[in-house]
């Protein structure tokens, strides 16, 4: 059995019950009360903004109706971005979504005000190596002063008592999931079938940061901004948000 791929991933994000999720998330949720309060004051109106990993356009949507004009979202997900654009044509808002891989921006250097990885995106993208080729692509077409607002998975939070204990003897026995890449990564059952994320502890995301060139300005758990409604804390567990900023 070989390692979680990216195809794998897609696949999942490709499914006609995740697309409904994502979908009806947009549609009734909208900008969770934490983003809307660190992307209001990270960005302004009138910055270019590129959302890496948009989905079904939930915070790109979301931006707009706060009067964002200049959002780009994309998504590695052709299904996703297909169905981003439907739900513009029926809302009537001129926000352009794009199929691109995180990895592999098709921008130019410098290209964006800011850029945006909500949901813990870059957290289901396989491999720590290719999650720092991620992160260097933001910083890439950002330009010099610009920043980037992203929200990962945090290992101190949530897990049941002595979970990572137990799998940090996995991992030293070699008795670990053989599906999985590095310490940190697990297959999650959820209602569309089992998928793949990593969740990192907070040292690892500012060791992996720091490698692709972004100053950290600041981190804290949604929990700490804000609270959440009960249909968002339904929809996603507790998250970390990172502030960060193009320095060069």
């Amino acid at each position: 059995m070989e390692r979680v791929t990216e195809s794998e991933v897609k696949n999942w994000f490709e499914l006609e019950s995740v697309l409904a999720h994502y979908e009806a998330a947009t549609i009734n949720l909208g900008l969770w009360n934490s983003e809307e309060r660190v992307l209001r004051r990270v960005f302004r109106p009138e910055e270019t903004l590129l959302e890496v990993g948009c989905g079904t356009g939930r915070i790109s949507l979301g931006l707009w109706e706060l009067g964002y004009r200049r959002v780009l979202g994309t998504d590695f997900s052709r299904a996703m971005v297909s169905k981003a654009r439907e739900l513009v044509g029926k809302l009537e808002y001129a926000v352009p979504f794009r199929v691109a891989d995180a990895r592999r921006l098709p921008f130019e250097d410098g290209m964006y005000d800011g850029v945006i990885f909500g949901f813990n995106g870059l957290m289901q993208i396989p491999g720590r190596a290719q999650r720092r080729q991620a992160l260097a692509e933001m910083h890439r077409v950002v330009r010099a002063g610009g920043k980037a607002v992203l929200t990962t998975h945090d290992r101190a939070v949530g897990a049941s008592p002595g979970f990572w204990a137990e799998e940090t003897k996995r991992w030293a026995e070699g008795t670990q999931d053989i599906r999985l890449h590095e310490f940190g990564d697990r297959i999650v059952a959820s209602d569309h079938g089992p998928i793949y994320i990593h969740i990192p502890a907070r040292t690892e995301v500012v060791a992996d940061l720091e490698s692709a060139g972004w100053k950290i300005l600041e981190d804290a758990m949604r929990s700490e901004i804000g609270p959440e409604s009960s249909a968002v804390e339904d929809f996603a567990v507790d998250c970390r948000f990172w502030v960060v900023e193009k320095a060069d």
